[in-house]
């Protein structure tokens, strides 16, 4: 180990970290799914109100 600038610095090779196994994803219930949906229906208005006024406003 090197000190450098009041600071231990480890410059030992070592063996790269092994890839674990991923995680499995969490089940979304009762009222978080509603919410989630709820979201998606307020994305796909918002997104038909922006072009219906991109349309508008162009012309």
């Amino acid at each position: 180990m090197k000190r450098k600038n009041h600071a231990i610095v480890d410059c030992a090779p070592r063996a790269p970290i092994s890839p674990t196994e991923p995680l499995p994803r969490a089940e979304v219930k009762g009222w978080v799914k509603a919410v989630f949906w709820g979201l998606r229906v307020y994305i796909a208005i918002m997104l038909v109100l922006v072009v219906i006024g991109l349309a508008k406003g162009s012309f």
